[in-house]
């Protein structure tokens, strides 16, 4: 895709609501290991005020983001005052990752590589750097 920025994700999480307003409440896991786009403080406010009128009140799930670029810690904590009621947490390994938003223990092994055979199956752990 190239760069992709932060209004272009807001759009799409408009989009994906529009489908479905459940998807608010699941439990994600964003791969950003590969992202170079710009994701500025205006569009985390877009998406907040997206996800939270999807919500409507309803607790949202975990949102776990997967980069290598330690700066995305910062950003996450910033979107943490605007994207509420959920838990976000930011890793660099996907297996974690998915381990955390599934709500496993951490170590528990789900496939070979310790990722769901989906998930494996589509190359995620061969993107890392």
């Amino acid at each position: 895709m190239g760069d992709v920025g932060g209004e272009t994700i807001a759009d799409y999480i408009e989009e994906v609501l529009a489908w479905n307003l459940d998807v608010a409440t699941w439990n994600s896991v964003t791969d950003l290991r590969l992202h170079v786009g710009n994701v500025t403080p205006d569009a985390i406010r877009r998406m907040g005020a997206t996800l939270a009128a999807a919500m409507r009140g309803r607790a949202g799930g975990r949102a776990a983001v997967v980069s290598h670029n330690a700066g995305l810690r910062f950003l996450v904590n910033l979107a943490r005052l605007f994207i509420t009621g959920r838990e976000l947490r930011v890793f660099s390994d996907m297996a974690a990752a998915y381990a955390w938003a599934s709500g496993l223990e951490a170590g528990a092994i789900v496939a070979e590589g310790g990722l769901p055979a989906e998930m494996a199956t589509a190359g995620w752990g061969r993107l890392a750097a």
